[in-house]
Protein backbone atom coordinates (compact mmCIF):
# COMPACT_ATOMS: atom_id res chain seq x y z
CA UNK A 1 0.00 0.00 0.00
CA UNK A 2 1.58 3.57 -1.01
CA UNK A 3 0.45 6.62 -0.54
CA UNK A 4 1.22 10.68 -2.03
CA UNK A 5 1.06 13.52 -0.83
CA UNK A 6 -0.92 16.45 -2.65
CA UNK A 7 0.48 19.53 -4.12
CA UNK A 8 -1.34 22.40 -5.91
CA UNK A 9 -2.53 22.85 -8.54
CA UNK A 10 -0.61 24.88 -10.44
CA UNK A 11 2.57 23.11 -9.27
CA UNK A 12 0.95 19.81 -11.13
CA UNK A 13 0.30 21.22 -14.16
CA UNK A 14 3.78 22.82 -14.82
CA UNK A 15 4.96 19.19 -14.69
CA UNK A 16 2.98 16.81 -16.90
CA UNK A 17 3.94 17.04 -20.71
CA UNK A 18 1.82 18.69 -23.22
CA UNK A 19 0.23 15.51 -24.24
CA UNK A 20 -1.19 14.90 -20.99
CA UNK A 21 -2.24 18.33 -20.63
CA UNK A 22 -4.16 18.25 -23.93
CA UNK A 23 -6.27 15.76 -22.50
CA UNK A 24 -7.16 16.80 -19.60
CA UNK A 25 -8.19 20.24 -21.00
CA UNK A 26 -10.46 18.18 -23.22
CA UNK A 27 -11.70 16.57 -20.02
CA UNK A 28 -12.06 20.14 -18.45
CA UNK A 29 -14.34 21.40 -21.34
CA UNK A 30 -16.64 18.01 -21.48
CA UNK A 31 -16.97 18.61 -17.39
CA UNK A 32 -17.51 22.39 -17.76
CA UNK A 33 -20.52 21.24 -21.01
CA UNK A 34 -22.88 19.96 -18.31
CA UNK A 35 -24.81 20.88 -14.99
CA UNK A 36 -26.09 17.24 -14.60
CA UNK A 37 -24.57 15.62 -12.02
CA UNK A 38 -25.28 12.22 -12.62
CA UNK A 39 -23.56 13.01 -16.17
CA UNK A 40 -20.64 14.90 -14.86
CA UNK A 41 -19.62 12.07 -12.71
CA UNK A 42 -19.82 9.22 -16.04
CA UNK A 43 -17.84 11.91 -17.59
CA UNK A 44 -15.27 12.01 -14.86
CA UNK A 45 -14.75 8.26 -14.36
CA UNK A 46 -15.02 7.46 -17.86
CA UNK A 47 -12.17 9.86 -18.65
CA UNK A 48 -10.33 8.93 -15.24
CA UNK A 49 -9.84 5.37 -17.21
CA UNK A 50 -9.03 6.29 -20.32
CA UNK A 51 -5.89 8.81 -19.39
CA UNK A 52 -4.84 6.10 -17.18
CA UNK A 53 -5.45 2.85 -19.71
CA UNK A 54 -7.78 1.15 -17.01
CA UNK A 55 -9.91 -1.50 -17.07
CA UNK A 56 -12.66 -0.29 -14.57
CA UNK A 57 -13.29 2.46 -12.07
CA UNK A 58 -16.26 3.95 -10.04
CA UNK A 59 -17.28 7.45 -8.23
CA UNK A 60 -18.49 7.77 -4.89
CA UNK A 61 -20.05 11.26 -3.48
CA UNK A 62 -19.16 11.62 0.64
CA UNK A 63 -22.15 13.48 2.62
CA UNK A 64 -22.14 12.91 6.08
CA UNK A 65 -19.95 9.66 6.10
CA UNK A 66 -22.40 8.07 3.63
CA UNK A 67 -21.18 6.59 0.38
CA UNK A 68 -22.75 7.59 -2.70
CA UNK A 69 -21.80 5.56 -5.75
CA UNK A 70 -22.58 7.96 -8.47
CA UNK A 71 -21.18 6.39 -11.77
CA UNK A 72 -18.93 3.59 -13.00
CA UNK A 73 -17.38 2.01 -15.86
CA UNK A 74 -18.17 -0.64 -17.25
CA UNK A 75 -21.84 -0.67 -16.09
CA UNK A 76 -22.44 -2.32 -12.82
CA UNK A 77 -23.45 -6.18 -13.62
CA UNK A 78 -27.44 -6.84 -12.29
CA UNK A 79 -26.61 -8.50 -9.41
CA UNK A 80 -24.36 -5.58 -7.56
CA UNK A 81 -25.97 -5.55 -4.08
CA UNK A 82 -28.48 -2.19 -3.68
CA UNK A 83 -26.64 -1.47 -0.12
CA UNK A 84 -23.16 -0.64 -1.73
CA UNK A 85 -24.76 1.88 -4.19
CA UNK A 86 -25.54 3.79 -0.77
CA UNK A 87 -22.85 2.97 1.87
CA UNK A 88 -21.21 3.43 4.90
CA UNK A 89 -18.03 5.28 5.04
CA UNK A 90 -16.79 3.11 7.43
CA UNK A 91 -17.54 -0.39 5.71
CA UNK A 92 -14.94 0.37 2.78
CA UNK A 93 -11.75 1.47 5.06
CA UNK A 94 -9.37 2.15 1.94
CA UNK A 95 -11.92 4.77 0.80
CA UNK A 96 -11.87 6.04 4.11
CA UNK A 97 -8.58 6.08 4.41
CA UNK A 98 -8.25 8.28 1.37
CA UNK A 99 -10.78 11.20 2.41
CA UNK A 100 -9.87 11.19 5.89
CA UNK A 101 -5.44 11.44 4.66
CA UNK A 102 -6.75 13.67 1.90
CA UNK A 103 -4.27 11.17 -0.20
CA UNK A 104 -4.29 8.21 -2.73
CA UNK A 105 -4.04 5.13 -1.69
CA UNK A 106 -2.76 1.52 -3.68
CA UNK A 107 -3.06 -1.68 -3.46
CA UNK A 108 -1.19 -3.86 -5.62
CA UNK A 109 -2.84 -6.63 -5.28
CA UNK A 110 -6.25 -6.54 -3.91
CA UNK A 111 -6.27 -10.40 -3.46
CA UNK A 112 -3.54 -10.01 -0.42
CA UNK A 113 -4.61 -7.64 1.43
CA UNK A 114 -7.42 -7.68 4.74
CA UNK A 115 -10.71 -6.32 2.96
CA UNK A 116 -13.71 -5.20 4.72
CA UNK A 117 -17.04 -7.74 4.02
CA UNK A 118 -18.26 -4.80 1.43
CA UNK A 119 -14.59 -4.14 0.01
CA UNK A 120 -14.38 -7.79 -0.90
CA UNK A 121 -17.68 -8.10 -2.31
CA UNK A 122 -16.49 -5.18 -4.96
CA UNK A 123 -13.60 -6.98 -5.81
CA UNK A 124 -15.20 -9.86 -6.53
CA UNK A 125 -18.06 -9.10 -8.51
CA UNK A 126 -15.12 -6.38 -10.83
CA UNK A 127 -12.30 -8.82 -10.26
CA UNK A 128 -10.41 -6.02 -9.64
CA UNK A 129 -6.27 -6.58 -9.46
CA UNK A 130 -4.73 -3.45 -8.55
CA UNK A 131 -6.46 -0.41 -7.34
CA UNK A 132 -6.11 2.85 -6.83
CA UNK A 133 -8.51 5.29 -4.73
CA UNK A 134 -8.23 8.77 -4.70
CA UNK A 135 -9.83 11.59 -2.83
CA UNK A 136 -12.16 14.23 -4.46
CA UNK A 137 -11.29 17.42 -2.73
CA UNK A 138 -12.69 20.52 -2.94
CA UNK A 139 -10.80 23.57 -1.07
CA UNK A 140 -9.67 20.66 1.33
CA UNK A 141 -12.43 19.50 2.17
CA UNK A 142 -13.14 15.73 1.00
CA UNK A 143 -16.38 15.75 -0.74
CA UNK A 144 -15.55 11.86 -2.71
CA UNK A 145 -13.42 9.66 -4.34
CA UNK A 146 -13.02 8.15 -7.80
CA UNK A 147 -11.62 4.53 -7.63
CA UNK A 148 -10.34 3.19 -10.44
CA UNK A 149 -8.45 -0.40 -11.03
CA UNK A 150 -7.03 -3.47 -13.09
CA UNK A 151 -9.19 -6.43 -13.94
CA UNK A 152 -5.97 -8.55 -15.51
CA UNK A 153 -2.56 -8.26 -14.31
CA UNK A 154 -1.05 -6.06 -11.46
CA UNK A 155 -0.45 -2.53 -12.50
CA UNK A 156 2.31 0.31 -10.33
CA UNK A 157 1.12 3.77 -10.36
CA UNK A 158 3.94 6.01 -11.58
CA UNK A 159 4.48 9.82 -9.87
CA UNK A 160 3.18 11.25 -12.98
CA UNK A 161 -0.04 9.45 -13.14
CA UNK A 162 -0.49 9.89 -9.59
CA UNK A 163 0.00 13.43 -10.34
CA UNK A 164 -2.64 13.16 -13.24
CA UNK A 165 -4.76 11.66 -11.19
CA UNK A 166 -4.74 14.76 -8.24
CA UNK A 167 -5.30 17.14 -11.34
CA UNK A 168 -8.03 14.99 -12.70
CA UNK A 169 -9.30 15.01 -8.69
CA UNK A 170 -9.22 19.00 -8.67
CA UNK A 171 -11.05 19.15 -11.93
CA UNK A 172 -13.84 17.01 -11.39
CA UNK A 173 -14.10 18.27 -7.77
CA UNK A 174 -14.79 21.84 -9.43
CA UNK A 175 -17.68 20.27 -12.25
CA UNK A 176 -19.59 18.44 -9.05
CA UNK A 177 -19.55 21.18 -6.84
CA UNK A 178 -21.00 23.33 -9.55
CA UNK A 179 -23.43 20.55 -10.41
CA UNK A 180 -24.52 20.18 -6.98
CA UNK A 181 -24.98 24.05 -6.89
CA UNK A 182 -27.27 23.93 -10.22
CA UNK A 183 -29.28 20.99 -8.44
CA UNK A 184 -29.80 22.83 -5.03
CA UNK A 185 -30.49 26.06 -7.15
CA UNK A 186 -32.64 24.37 -9.02
CA UNK A 187 -34.99 22.64 -6.24
CA UNK A 188 -35.06 26.40 -4.56
CA UNK A 189 -36.67 27.75 -7.51
CA UNK A 190 -39.49 24.74 -7.32
CA UNK A 191 -39.70 25.06 -3.66
CA UNK A 192 -40.47 28.76 -4.35
CA UNK A 193 -42.89 28.06 -6.79
CA UNK A 194 -44.24 25.47 -4.90
CA UNK A 195 -44.96 28.25 -2.41
CA UNK A 196 -46.00 30.90 -4.48
CA UNK A 197 -48.58 28.64 -5.82
CA UNK A 198 -49.79 27.69 -2.86
CA UNK A 199 -50.49 31.81 -1.76
CA UNK A 200 -52.18 32.06 -4.97
CA UNK A 201 -54.74 28.95 -3.89
CA UNK A 202 -55.35 30.92 -0.70
CA UNK A 203 -56.13 34.01 -2.56
CA UNK A 204 -58.40 32.49 -4.55
CA UNK A 205 -60.17 30.68 -2.12
CA UNK A 206 -60.27 34.34 0.27
CA UNK A 207 -61.70 35.83 -3.13
CA UNK A 208 -64.29 33.26 -3.40
CA UNK A 209 -65.70 33.32 0.02
CA UNK A 210 -65.66 37.55 -0.47
CA UNK A 211 -67.66 36.76 -3.58
CA UNK A 212 -69.83 34.55 -2.23
CA UNK A 213 -68.90 31.67 -4.57
CA UNK A 214 -68.23 28.61 -2.10
CA UNK A 215 -69.28 26.00 -4.81
CA UNK A 216 -65.12 25.82 -6.18
CA UNK A 217 -66.29 27.77 -8.97
CA UNK A 218 -62.36 29.23 -9.37
CA UNK A 219 -61.15 25.55 -8.94
CA UNK A 220 -63.39 24.56 -11.20
CA UNK A 221 -62.43 26.69 -13.91
CA UNK A 222 -58.99 26.59 -13.47
CA UNK A 223 -58.96 23.04 -14.20
CA UNK A 224 -61.15 23.24 -17.69
CA UNK A 225 -58.84 26.21 -18.73
CA UNK A 226 -55.70 23.98 -18.29
CA UNK A 227 -57.51 20.99 -19.82
CA UNK A 228 -58.33 23.20 -22.66
CA UNK A 229 -55.55 24.83 -23.21
CA UNK A 230 -53.65 21.15 -23.12
CA UNK A 231 -55.98 20.46 -26.40
CA UNK A 232 -55.22 23.77 -27.73
CA UNK A 233 -51.42 22.57 -28.24
CA UNK A 234 -50.55 25.66 -25.82
CA UNK A 235 -46.76 24.86 -25.16
CA UNK A 236 -46.19 22.76 -21.75
CA UNK A 237 -43.93 25.58 -20.79
CA UNK A 238 -46.66 27.93 -20.65
CA UNK A 239 -49.16 25.87 -18.22
CA UNK A 240 -47.68 27.28 -15.29
CA UNK A 241 -48.81 30.70 -16.40
CA UNK A 242 -52.12 29.77 -18.07
CA UNK A 243 -52.94 27.82 -14.33
CA UNK A 244 -51.96 31.09 -12.57
CA UNK A 245 -53.78 33.49 -14.40
CA UNK A 246 -56.91 31.25 -14.14
CA UNK A 247 -56.56 31.00 -10.02
CA UNK A 248 -56.14 35.02 -10.21
CA UNK A 249 -59.17 35.50 -12.65
CA UNK A 250 -61.24 37.63 -10.18
CA UNK A 251 -58.30 39.44 -8.00
CA UNK A 252 -59.13 42.46 -9.11
CA UNK A 253 -62.70 42.18 -7.17
CA UNK A 254 -60.71 42.22 -3.60
CA UNK A 255 -60.86 46.29 -4.82
CA UNK A 256 -64.40 46.37 -5.43
CA UNK A 257 -66.58 47.59 -2.28
CA UNK A 258 -69.00 44.61 -0.70
CA UNK A 259 -72.22 47.05 -1.25
CA UNK A 260 -71.29 46.41 -4.83
CA UNK A 261 -69.50 42.55 -5.08
CA UNK A 262 -71.70 40.92 -2.40
CA UNK A 263 -75.33 42.82 -3.65
CA UNK A 264 -78.15 39.61 -3.85
CA UNK A 265 -79.61 41.17 -6.70
CA UNK A 266 -79.00 42.65 -10.28
CA UNK A 267 -76.04 45.76 -10.64
CA UNK A 268 -77.43 49.59 -11.12
CA UNK A 269 -75.82 50.90 -14.20
CA UNK A 270 -73.83 52.97 -11.53
CA UNK A 271 -72.66 49.62 -9.98
CA UNK A 272 -71.95 47.85 -12.47
CA UNK A 273 -69.06 50.71 -14.15
CA UNK A 274 -67.87 50.21 -10.28
CA UNK A 275 -67.60 46.48 -11.18
CA UNK A 276 -66.20 46.56 -14.67
CA UNK A 277 -63.04 48.43 -12.91
CA UNK A 278 -62.28 45.04 -11.63
CA UNK A 279 -59.43 43.67 -14.59
CA UNK A 280 -57.80 46.83 -14.25
CA UNK A 281 -57.66 46.69 -10.69
CA UNK A 282 -56.06 43.66 -11.30
CA UNK A 283 -53.41 44.93 -13.53
CA UNK A 284 -52.66 47.67 -10.87
CA UNK A 285 -52.16 44.78 -8.65
CA UNK A 286 -50.15 42.27 -10.40
CA UNK A 287 -48.12 43.88 -12.64
CA UNK A 288 -46.30 45.22 -10.03
CA UNK A 289 -45.13 40.94 -9.03
CA UNK A 290 -42.60 40.25 -11.48
CA UNK A 291 -43.64 36.35 -10.73
CA UNK A 292 -46.93 37.28 -11.47
CA UNK A 293 -46.49 39.10 -14.65
CA UNK A 294 -46.70 36.34 -16.94
CA UNK A 295 -49.97 35.40 -16.04
CA UNK A 296 -51.51 38.71 -16.08
CA UNK A 297 -53.01 38.18 -19.35
CA UNK A 298 -56.69 36.19 -18.11
CA UNK A 299 -57.28 38.72 -15.04
CA UNK A 300 -56.78 41.91 -17.14
CA UNK A 301 -58.43 40.31 -20.60
CA UNK A 302 -60.79 37.88 -19.79
CA UNK A 303 -63.68 39.93 -20.19
CA UNK A 304 -62.88 41.28 -23.72
CA UNK A 305 -65.30 40.18 -26.30
CA UNK A 306 -63.82 38.87 -29.97
CA UNK A 307 -66.27 41.41 -31.44
CA UNK A 308 -64.49 44.12 -29.47
CA UNK A 309 -67.49 45.24 -26.84
CA UNK A 310 -66.00 43.94 -23.96
CA UNK A 311 -64.39 45.77 -21.63
CA UNK A 312 -61.75 46.86 -19.59
CA UNK A 313 -60.14 48.23 -23.34
CA UNK A 314 -62.42 46.64 -25.98
CA UNK A 315 -59.81 44.37 -27.87
CA UNK A 316 -61.18 42.56 -30.72
CA UNK A 317 -60.10 39.51 -32.22
CA UNK A 318 -56.53 38.44 -32.02
CA UNK A 319 -55.33 41.77 -29.99
CA UNK A 320 -56.93 39.19 -26.56
CA UNK A 321 -54.33 37.26 -25.69
CA UNK A 322 -54.51 33.71 -26.17
CA UNK A 323 -54.88 32.67 -22.58
CA UNK A 324 -57.73 35.62 -22.09
CA UNK A 325 -59.69 33.62 -24.99
CA UNK A 326 -59.43 30.28 -23.75
CA UNK A 327 -60.40 31.16 -20.23
CA UNK A 328 -63.19 33.15 -21.70
CA UNK A 329 -65.54 30.39 -22.65
CA UNK A 330 -64.92 27.99 -19.25
CA UNK A 331 -65.64 30.92 -17.01
CA UNK A 332 -69.04 32.25 -18.59
CA UNK A 333 -69.95 28.20 -19.15
CA UNK A 334 -69.29 27.78 -15.78
CA UNK A 335 -70.74 30.98 -14.08
CA UNK A 336 -74.07 30.07 -16.35
CA UNK A 337 -74.44 26.49 -15.10
CA UNK A 338 -73.90 27.75 -11.23
CA UNK A 339 -76.84 28.92 -8.92
CA UNK A 340 -76.35 32.56 -8.27
CA UNK A 341 -78.44 34.79 -6.02
CA UNK A 342 -79.81 36.43 -8.38
CA UNK A 343 -81.01 33.45 -10.76
CA UNK A 344 -80.79 29.42 -11.35
CA UNK A 345 -77.98 27.80 -12.91
CA UNK A 346 -79.07 27.21 -16.42
CA UNK A 347 -79.28 23.27 -17.43
CA UNK A 348 -75.56 22.19 -19.16
CA UNK A 349 -77.54 21.95 -22.99
CA UNK A 350 -78.79 25.21 -22.76
CA UNK A 351 -75.05 26.86 -21.65
CA UNK A 352 -73.55 25.18 -24.75
CA UNK A 353 -76.18 26.61 -26.55
CA UNK A 354 -75.22 30.13 -25.37
CA UNK A 355 -71.93 29.28 -26.15
CA UNK A 356 -72.04 28.03 -29.29
CA UNK A 357 -74.54 30.86 -30.44
CA UNK A 358 -71.73 33.80 -29.29
CA UNK A 359 -69.20 31.66 -31.11
CA UNK A 360 -67.56 34.71 -32.88
CA UNK A 361 -69.23 37.42 -31.29
CA UNK A 362 -68.60 37.09 -27.57
CA UNK A 363 -65.92 34.01 -28.01
CA UNK A 364 -62.72 33.38 -29.96
CA UNK A 365 -64.54 31.50 -32.90
CA UNK A 366 -61.49 28.60 -32.26
CA UNK A 367 -61.70 28.30 -28.07
CA UNK A 368 -65.49 27.11 -28.69
CA UNK A 369 -64.84 24.51 -31.40
CA UNK A 370 -62.58 22.73 -29.19
CA UNK A 371 -64.40 23.46 -25.84
CA UNK A 372 -67.47 21.90 -27.22
CA UNK A 373 -65.46 18.96 -28.58
CA UNK A 374 -64.07 18.41 -25.19
CA UNK A 375 -67.46 19.07 -23.18
CA UNK A 376 -68.90 16.42 -25.75
CA UNK A 377 -66.36 13.66 -24.65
Amino acid sequence: MGQTSSVSYDELTQEIPAKELSTLLKVSSALASSLDLKEVLQIAIESATDLLGLDTGAIYLLENKMLYLGATTPPLPVQFPDELRLALLEDHPHIKEAVTKKAPVYLEEAGNVSLSPAEKIVVDLRHLMSILYFPLLLKEKAIGAFIVGTTGNTRQFSEKETDLCNILSFQVSLAVANAQLYTKAQQAIIDLTHAYDATLEGWSRVLDMRDHVTDEHTHRVTDLTVELAGRMDIPESEMGNIRRGALLHDIGKMGIPDAVLQKPDVLTDSEWEIMQTHPELAYKFLSRIIYLAPALDTPYCHHEKWDGTGYPRKLKGKEIPVAARIFAVVDVFDALTSNRPYRAAWTKEEALAYIQEQSGKHFCPESVKVFLEMIGE
